[in-house]
């Protein structure tokens, strides 16, 4: 009986790590491809600027507590932009977007990276290409 409940924690720590490795893959697919059309909500960016695009979702936690501070660096980097997954289906599966939060970085009309999981301000703005 004692040995039980390790071997059930070791096996939900397994599967969970597991998921995680499959759910990187996934995203990363859409790495070094052309990416999708994002006129309609990029604005007045020029065609080829560097974009930062944070997938959230309104029912993720770890989103919600990344939206302020998205929100407070969108004021001095109009690059950064946030898409609603519930909102952009079709974006965020152009994007290849498997969980939120997420975020892609796309320069010269190429998507460079893609992370998964919340960033913290400094990583944003190192994506941002800048130092924080």
């Amino acid at each position: 009986m004692d040995i039980v409940m390790p071997i059930i924690i070791a096996a939900a720590l397994a599967a969970f790590i597991v998921i995680q490795v499959g759910l990187k893959r996934i995203a990363s697919r859409a790495v070094g491809l052309r990416a999708p059309d994002t006129a309609a909500i990029d604005g007045d960016l020029a065609p080829g600027a560097r974009r930062v695009y944070v997938f959230h979702a309104p029912h993720c936690g770890p989103c919600r507590v990344m939206m302020p501070t998205v929100d407070l660096i969108r004021e001095t980097h109009p690059n950064l932009i946030k898409v609603d997954v519930s909102r952009d289906t079709e974006l965020a599966r152009a994007f290849g977007v498997v969980a939120t939060p997420s975020v892609a970085v796309v320069d010269g009309g190429t998507v460079r990276s893609i992370k998964l999981g919340a960033q913290r301000p400094d990583q944003l703005l190192q994506l941002l290409g800048e130092q924080a």
